[in-house]
């Protein structure tokens, strides 16, 4: 057995999440779909705290297809995060091309996606954090999430 006695940094995990939006609608036409705001709220994060890692994840309830044939993401896009001082939104998940496939008319179940960009240069500290899918466009009419919820994952030391 070997024990390690080095000097580690030990992590404090939170996540803080948005109130819930009752449906983000994404069309066949390509625009910027405003999503809800997360607040890390004052007080929340020990004085002196550092952020050492930060992520995003997005998550719904169901999802529903409503055109005539099979439904998905068109061409990759981006979940962005930004200060809402208003700074620079930066991507956060990255959502493949075809991606959030669907059968014709058909209902999925929620999911979570979650980012593995690390967001700690744009989320740095007590704020709120506006959201958005940039150019979300699907190849169908149109894709219904019902119930979603915008996170974001903080680790500090």
């Amino acid at each position: 057995m070997t024990i390690h006695t080095g000097n580690h940094n030990l992590t404090s995990r939170q996540t803080f999440s948005s109130d819930l939006q009752a449906t983000v609608v994404v069309n066949a036409t390509a625009a910027d779909v405003s999503l809800p705001d997360v607040t890390i709220p004052s007080g929340s994060i020990p004085e002196g705290a550092t952020f050492v890692r930060v992520i995003a994840a997005v998550s719904w309830r169901k999802s529903v297809e409503s055109s005539v044939g099979a439904n998905a993401v068109n061409v990759a896009q981006n979940i962005q995060v930004r200060d809402d001082t208003p700074g620079t939104y930066v991507d956060a998940i990255n959502i493949p091309d075809n991606s959030l496939a669907h059968a014709s008319e058909g209902i999925e179940g929620g999911f979570m996606l979650v980012g593995d960009e690390n967001l700690v240069t744009t989320v740095d500290g007590e704020d709120t954090y506006n959201f958005k899918w940039e150019l979300a466009d699907v190849d169908g009419a149109s894709l219904t999430f019902h119930d979603w919820q915008c996170h974001l994952i903080v680790d500090y030391s």
